[in-house]
């Protein structure tokens, strides 16, 4: 069945859930999860797993093959949803790549749930490959989406007025109750045609204008749909047990309300709630061969079309794999590296899930009997055992490959293979080995989709794939508990070792598989973070960076603080453009823009975000200007402002004039006081370091503060040579100084150590500040920046982001604390034009977090983010 609530089939880009609502839906999806299980539970408590099997054996090769033939013409039917759908938008497409982009899509989706991160990104990278525009593949799923209404709404109403009689007499449910309720939804499917034949009214759905599209697709839509819920439907029904009492038509009611309840939960496939909504609604007299229907089930419509979906991808991907790829070509190769880790990680979920499960209920007679002759007793216990620790790991591992790790991939291989050997050593069927190495074939073929150099204890661990690993661990426990329900516990069993020992086993078992979970989380925690380095991201040699600046024709006077030992960097292929970032959690965070030539800087942006791509990093910049919003959106980032820059205009700046009487009058008393003026050359400037040290050590003592580091500089000896100084000179001695970085062709002048000592008299820094500016006047330089005003000029508007607000406030009601204002207010006086500075991130939760990190990064950690600078 294709996507199963109307939400799946918007496949516009995704807004962004604030972090509360996103760990509400999770806690509802888990709780729905737990609440399914329970029902499933209290259905089969009195069930024996043995009958379950042997109804599962029991199913009839002429039901496994009509169950077949529905899978095949419910896929047949969901390739007839792309098809109408690009009919209605004038898009058509040859029917072979329609019907490889929907079974592939619905493959996914169908299994995994989240259609719009699976199926929806899927079909969105091949259409678009083949030409059609993001808001053609967004218009198909809309589209696709209402022809599957359709059909439900038909067969629901078919099946409710032809069975009425039968709905009373099983369900209760009174047949006039059920007359109408069939009316009503053929009137529905009646009203969709009439519509489509004598209407031409627009509706907007979101960002889209829908149309009535014609009685001719209306009717194929119609069809296409009953055939897709008609296939689906009958490879359940294929496989129930004979004594229901229900005829096809009375079971497509309780098939379309049991797929839409379980779309609803949100868990994929609705997995656990469809089962409790059949259990509780199907009549049987036996609940083991409805249950055992309810597996076959899940098997040949959701395992099986995955196979097939993840074998042809696999091909797909052997076919372009080492080749000079290009055009659509390319695309399509694209496509597999997007949908592979997804695919390969459920794979390798699947697979764990599956030994975990085979680890925790009973075994076969038969085939243990026949390991038992051919291999000692502790070579089966000890492979039961170890079999359930390789299931664990493998659901760990598929974290890993679903974020692309390349360590996850070896370790998944060599984890599958030992799973193999381990299930045929504990005397399993062989058809358990033969599962787990199809699923090794399968990852072998997907080797270049998972290239990132990140360990595999570094993989980020987040809600939902904690509530999946307890999810299936949990259900593989109870699975265990229920097929061993009417043995008498002992204390004896946890240290039996027989052949016929198979509660013992599961007991050994079910208390290992928490222990290796929390060895892992253990080891996860204490695992040192990593510091990502790469031939391309080494430290540069003596003068290199001093070199670019020189030469540089883009960048801003802050990039001199490239030439602070606290980064790292990434080099343009000619050596002649850079990137100065810092790591931070998992934050790439670049300061400021790119330092070089013009014609570089894109194509080392993009290399930047590979870079970090590469290691599961994710890239942040830092005190960004307006000029680079348009640079950032094209990466993929969104942009927050985080404060404004003080640009002083130099070419009209002068002590002149009223709106400057404030400034003059200073400066005429700091003339009073003695103080004088002077630049001190970069060369020249070994002399008075010692002088400066003492000036700032006092003015850390006057401060009570801390030197920061990344943004800002520090009194570092080697860092200040690099600079002229500007100084200001009271009886003889040096009483302040500022270092002065400039951009290369000398039109940006900005301060950055800015410090005074004991001696210095009042309003020094005013002194030096406008002595500085006239000097840069008169150097020719543009534009002198004072540096940034934090959270300043952030909207605290209702309507503005969370995080805007949030500054907005903080810089409102923190002022005492941290003297956001009164910095604002200090440098106002010099008349600058202020200039917003942006942090540029993914959206989502990656900005706030991000700011977090690159706060903890320029003050030095936690201590330094309160302690003055």
């Amino acid at each position: 069945m294709a996507e199963q609530t109307k939400a799946d089939f918007e496949d516009e880009p995704v807004i962004a859930l604030s972090p509360w609502k996103r760990r509400l839906g999770l806690l509802l999806v888990a709780l729905l999860f737990v609440a399914a299980i329970a029902a499933v539970h209290t259905e089969l408590r009195h069930m024996s797993v043995h009958k379950i099997y042997a109804e599962l054996r029991g199913l009839t090769p002429g039901q496994v093959l009509l169950a077949l033939a529905g899978t095949v013409i419910s896929y047949l039917g969901v390739s007839g949803y792309d098809t109408l759908a690009l009919r209605y938008a004038r898009r058509p497409l040859p029917y072979q790549k329609t019907a490889f982009a929907s079974f592939t899509s619905y493959a996914l989706s169908n299994t995994l749930g989240m259609p719009l991160l699976t199926g929806g990104a899927v079909r969105y990278r091949l259409y678009s490959s083949w030409g059609l525009t993001a808001k053609d593949v967004g218009l198909l799923a809309v589209v696709t989406g209402g022809t599957l209404y359709v059909g439900a709404l038909a067969f629901a109403g078919l099946g409710l007025l032809v069975e009425a009689d039968r709905f009373e007499s099983v369900f209760h449910i009174p047949a006039i109750l059920a007359h109408l309720a069939g009316i009503v939804f053929l009137a529905l499917v009646l009203a969709f045609l009439v519509l489509s034949r004598f209407t031409n009214r627009t509706w907007r759905i979101r960002s889209y204008e829908i149309t009535p599209p014609g009685l001719p697709v209306a009717t194929g839509q119609l069809l296409v749909s009953m055939a897709d819920w008609a296939g689906a439907s009958l490879v359940l029904f294929a496989v129930l047990p004979p004594d229901t009492g229900l005829s096809f038509l009375a079971f497509l009611p309780i098939f379309v309300a049991a797929t839409f309840i379980g779309g609803m939960s949100g868990l994929p496939g609705g997995v656990g709630v469809f089962e409790a909504v059949i259990l509780l609604m199907v009549p049987a007299g036996s609940s083991e061969a409805l249950a055992a229907s309810l597996i076959a089930y899940r098997v040949i419509y959701y395992l099986m079309p995955l196979a097939v979906a993840a074998i042809l991808l696999a091909v797909h991907q052997y076919r372009h794999a080492g080749a000079q790829i290009k055009g659509a070509a390319a695309a399509a190769q694209d496509v597999t590296e997007l949908f592979a880790p997804t695919l390969f990680s459920l794979i390798a979920f699947l697979s764990g899930a599956f030994m975990l499960i085979s680890a925790t209920t009973p075994t076969l007679a038969g085939p243990l009997e026949a390991a038992s002759r051919i291999l000692p007793l502790p070579v089966i216990e000890l492979s039961h055992f170890l079999a359930s620790i390789v299931g664990v790991l493998l659901l760990i591992v598929a974290l890993g490959l679903r974020q692309k790790l390349d360590h996850a991939w070896t370790i998944g291989m060599i984890l599958l293979v030992l799973g193999a050997g381990l299930t045929l050593l504990k005397g399993a069927q062989p058809h358990e080995a033969i599962i787990l190495l199809a699923a090794l074939g399968l990852l072998a073929t997907s080797r270049k989709a998972f290239y990132r150099k990140t360990p595999l204890s570094q993989a980020r661990l987040t809600l939902p794939w904690i509530l999946a690993i307890l999810g299936a661990v949990s259900a593989a426990i109870w699975l265990g508990f229920f097929s061993y329900e009417h043995v008498a516990y002992r204390d004896e069993l946890w240290w039996t070792f027989s052949i016929k020992g198979q509660t013992s086993r599961f007991l050994r078992a079910a208390a290992g598989i928490p222990i290796v979970l929390l060895l892992a989380s253990l080891w996860r925690w204490l695992q040192p973070a990593i510091r990502k380095r790469d031939t391309a991201l080494e430290s540069p040699a003596p003068g290199r960076i001093a070199e670019i600046l020189a030469s540089a024709e883009t960048g801003y006077a802050d990039g001199a603080l490239a030439l602070l030992d606290d980064k790292q960097f990434l080099f343009s292929p000619s050596g002649e453009s850079f990137i100065m970032y810092g790591v931070r959690g998992r934050h790439w965070i670049a300061m400021s823009a790119p330092v070089g030539k013009q014609k570089e800087i894109g194509p080392l942006l993009w290399q930047f975000r590979e870079q970090a791509d590469l290691y599961g990093a994710v890239p942040v910049f830092y005190s960004v200007r307006k000029e680079f919003l348009p640079l950032a959106l094209d990466l993929g980032l969104s942009a927050q402002k985080i404060g404004e820059t003080a640009l002083v205009p130099l070419q009209d700046f002068s002590l002149e004039g009223s709106s400057r009487s404030g400034l003059r009058a200073s400066h005429k008393r700091a003339l009073r006081d003695g103080l004088s003026f002077e630049i001190i050359p970069a060369n020249a400037c070994d002399d008075i370091l010692p002088d400066l040290a003492t000036i700032s050590d006092e003015w850390l003592a006057i401060h009570g503060g801390a030197e920061k580091s990344f943004s800002l500089g520090r009194f570092d000896r080697d860092y200040l040579r690099n600079f002229p100084m500007g100084v200001a000179w009271c009886d003889g001695q040096i009483v302040a100084f500022a270092n002065l970085m400039s951009t290369s062709d000398g039109t940006e002048i900005a301060i950055d150590l800015m410090r005074y000592g004991h001696a210095a008299p009042k309003g020094v820094m005013d002194f030096l500040f406008i002595e500085l500016m006239l000097w840069g006047k008169a150097q020719g330089a543009e534009t002198f920046d004072l540096g940034m005003a934090p959270l300043s000029g952030l909207e605290g508007h209702r309507l503005a982001t969370l995080t805007s607000k949030l500054g907005a406030f903080v810089y409102e009601h923190a002022n005492k604390i941290y003297g956001f204002e009164g910095l604002r207010n200090y440098k106002k006086k010099f008349l600058p034009e202020w200039e917003p500075l942006y942090l540029a991130a993914p959206a989502g939760l990656s900005l706030p977090i991000a700011l977090g990190d690159v706060a903890m990064l320029t003050s030095g950690g936690l201590k330094g983010m309160f302690t003055k600078g």
